[in-house]
């Protein structure tokens, strides 16, 4: 099976599989084809793994399901980004959640999603439990837990690292679940490793399944902000227009500022108020494959202020939000 890679020449976009169209590619990115093989021995070894032996005349011939590929280039060295792949703090930043993961074969691991477990409807479980099938430090580390098995591999030199996750599942769930949240959590550890370009801005990254019009009329709606904090919300939806934000769950914690920008689709812009000075924070959105790429700035921080805080405080909300997309906004 020919599994074809797309990457960033400068080590600096999200990855696509080469089924996705060129013209539908996020335009701010410039992408040049890597060979096929660069994944062929890993994508064998998972393909593989999901391949039980058995005797040709006990059952019809069926395909095994095909791997799930995504990669993403990253601008730190491959030892930092081994690192962080195998560090259950730095995973449980990105799962928002809580990772338990000693990287050795034979070892448990647990993968927790947080906010999934509080905020999608229903009582279902939001974590991977599994064992570790096989490591080669440095380089490459195989999940396998229920119906899923996952190599994540490293490559690179100097500062530019390649990661790559091949994914088999064989459960009716849909691949687009799989490749979306494989895509999305590339594109987290992205944005936690490598440095933002102002230096001290807070930044964040993710993957909605909506449009950027749908992801930024909700932060403009009372109500879908009632839902997402969880808390009561107001606010005059125009520029200049203030908000107030007031959360269920932190007695007496209330946020306000003013709209500083609203671009249509695209872009809001808003004050945020505390400390001696406003600071701003920026939300954009754009059309990807997988839909909104979403992407939050907060600058200037207020003196004082916990960077961890504010940081884990943006991050609980993009993914109420992405839980309110993702389940048909019934959360």
């Amino acid at each position: 099976m020919n599994f074809g890679v797309l990457a960033n020449a400068h080590y600096s976009s999200v990855l696509y599989p080469r089924e996705t169209p060129p013209h539908s590619l996020l335009h701010f990115y410039t992408f040049t084809f890597l060979p096929s093989s660069f994944l062929s021995s890993s994508s064998r070894l998972v393909y593989n793994l999901a391949s039980p032996v058995v005797r040709e005349s006990a059952l019809p011939k069926r395909q095994p399901p095909a791997p799930i590929v995504e990669s993403l280039a990253v601008a730190v060295s491959p030892q930092r980004a081994w690192e962080a792949l195998t560090n259950p703090g730095f995973l449980g930043d990105i799962l928002m959640g809580h990772v338990e993961l000693d990287p050795r074969p034979g070892k448990p691991f647990v993968w927790k999603w947080g906010v999934w477990a509080d905020a999608a409807p229903g009582k279902g479980a939001h974590d991977w439990r599994g064992t570790v099938l096989d490591v080669v430090p440095g380089s490459m580390l195989i999940l396998s837990g229920g119906s899923s098995t996952a190599v994540l591999t490293v490559k690179g030199e100097g500062a530019a690292a390649l990661l790559t996750v091949v994914h088999v599942n064989s459960s009716s769930a849909p691949s687009e679940d799989y490749q979306y949240g494989w895509a999305d959590f590339l594109l987290r550890v992205k944005t936690l490793l490598e440095p933002h370009p102002s230096g001290d801005a807070l930044y964040l990254r993710t993957l909605m399944r909506a449009t950027p019009a749908e992801v930024l009329r909700a932060w403009l709606s009372p109500a879908v902000m009632n839902k997402i904090l969880p808390g009561k919300v107001a606010l005059k939806a125009k520029v200049g227009g203030r908000f107030e934000w007031q959360w269920k769950h932190q007695k007496g914690a209330k946020n306000s500022g003013a709209f500083l920008d609203i671009t249509k689709g695209r872009h809001i812009a808003f004050s945020w108020e505390g400390g001696p000075r406003p600071s701003e924070v920026r939300l954009s959105a754009e059309r990807t494959p997988y839909g909104a790429f979403v992407s939050l700035e907060h600058l200037r921080l207020p003196p004082g202020a916990s960077r961890r805080a504010v940081e884990r405080m943006w991050a609980h909300l993009l993914e109420r939000l992405r839980v309110y997309f993702y389940f048909g906004k019934k959360n």
